[in-house]
């Protein structure tokens, strides 16, 4: 019995033993799948963050490329302000050529303008402007050149009630054998054959009308050509729609030429304001005060005479 009892004892504790070890081996394969799914886990969030760090990048590029996008068209905006020749000239304005005194219109201190007293011109890169001068009669026109083309502008005084071109325009047409007339961009032109050294070119006569004013202009080279839409004649054509023509209050005679001075930049313009506004401010600290003016804390007694007098006695004498 001694060897049964010893024998239970044993196997007994060989059954704990195997039971134990079988407990261990649990512990461990679980140990290892958990482990294991440990792994799988860090696996699968070392994919997410690569994903989201994808998709990260993707989305930097697209802003990126949208950054560059508005880059361009900022670009592209520039450019096209560049390009704008006319920009602060009053585009939003009617088509000129333009009165000083119209609303809207003030020249003075425009930068983009030049001025030669009656008229100021645009400024625009790649013209030139010239001068005609008369020994006795001072300017006389001015030339605007670009490329192969010119146009000469001249101002006229013109009535109050009635507009001259009409006038002018029949002169020319009957005073000039091949003239014609031709609608255009400011109304009726006259076509007009000029021999100049023994040979004959074509030139475009056009002219507006404004309030006491006409100015006119002579179109010349490729510009005059009536057939061809030409860059120069759009160049020039533009530019005299956006001339501004000063009339002045002096009496003058119906085609008499508006005064034309030496020009004078927007820079030259504000100085010689900024000089004869402080000369008036100069002046006028000057001025003597008038004696006669009573202060007002003064009282002033007058004398009323109510009573009749007798007046100087006249003897007659003999």
């Amino acid at each position: 019995m001694g060897l049964f009892g010893f024998g239970k004892k044993r196997h007994k504790k060989d059954d704990e033993a195997a039971k134990a070890e079988e407990t261990k081996d649990e512990e461990l394969d679980q140990t290892e799948d958990e482990d294991a799914e440990a792994e799988e886990a860090e696996d699968s969030e070392a994919g997410d963050a690569d994903e989201n760090d994808a998709e990260d990048e993707a989305e930097d590029s697209e802003e990126d490329e949208d950054d560059s996008e508005d880059d361009d068209s900022d670009d592209d905006d520039d450019d096209s302000d560049d390009e704008d020749e006319y920009s602060d000239t009053y585009d939003d304005l009617e088509p000129g050529p333009w009165d000083y005194d119209a609303d809207d219109v003030d020249p003075d201190f425009n930068d983009k303008y030049i001025s030669f007293g009656s008229m100021f011109l645009p400024i625009v890169d790649g013209m030139t402007i010239r001068a005609r001068r008369h020994p006795q009669l001072g300017i006389q026109s001015i030339t605007i050149s670009w490329g192969k083309s010119s146009l000469e502008v001249v101002p006229y005084a013109a009535p109050k009630t009635m507009g001259l071109w009409g006038d002018v325009s029949d002169e020319l047409l009957e005073s000039t054998d091949g003239a014609t007339v031709s609608e255009g961009r400011f109304g009726d032109e006259v076509i007009l054959p000029v021999t100049v050294n023994g040979k004959t070119m074509t030139t475009r006569v056009v002219g507006v009308d404004g309030p006491r004013w006409m100015l006119r202009g002579i179109f010349s080279g490729p510009a005059a050509d009536i057939e061809k839409d030409s860059e120069e004649r759009t160049v020039l054509e533009d530019y005299f729609s956006h001339i501004i023509v000063r009339r002045g209050s002096e009496p003058m005679a119906p085609q008499d030429i508006l005064q034309i001075l030496p020009p004078k930049t927007g820079a030259q313009r504000r100085a010689e304001a900024k000089a004869a506004a402080d000369a008036a401010k100069k002046k006028a600290s000057q001025a003597p005060k008038n004696d006669t003016d009573v202060p007002q804390n003064y009282d002033v007694e007058h004398k009323v005479q109510t009573t009749m007098r007798r007046g100087p006695m006249f003897s007659e004498m003999r």
